[in-house]
């Protein structure tokens, strides 16, 4: 049960990146790269393919255990163009369900 302080403790990382990114804030993206990537999207049923879903999660779950911005930020840059791009894909779906859940809990 040691795990459990630790995955509790990135939960709270990725749950304030997410905050952050739900206000506009992107630390981890630049705005040119979350618009190339997401200009590209044309149909996502490709991407909710199983093999693609269980990538983007190994890839997300590595991110989220990077413990400092430089850690992650080295990680981002290390990754594939493919994984990469899957990943922003995913982290901006994550954050539109994150605000459109927010936003629909405050009426």
């Amino acid at each position: 049960m040691a795990n459990t302080g630790i995955e509790e403790t990135s939960l709270e990382r990725m749950e304030a990146l997410l905050s952050h990114s739900a206000m506009g804030v992107h630390v981890l993206f630049d705005n040119t790269t979350i618009a190339n990537v997401l200009k590209e999207v044309t149909d996502d049923k490709d991407f909710y393919s199983f093999d693609k879903m269980k990538k983007v999660q190994d890839v997300m779950t590595e991110l989220i255990a990077k413990k400092t911005y430089f850690e992650k930020m080295a990680y981002l840059q290390a990754l594939d163009p493919e994984s990469y791009q899957m990943l922003v894909r995913a982290y901006f779906h994550i954050v539109e369900n994150t605000v459109r859940a927010n936003h629909e809990h405050a009426h």
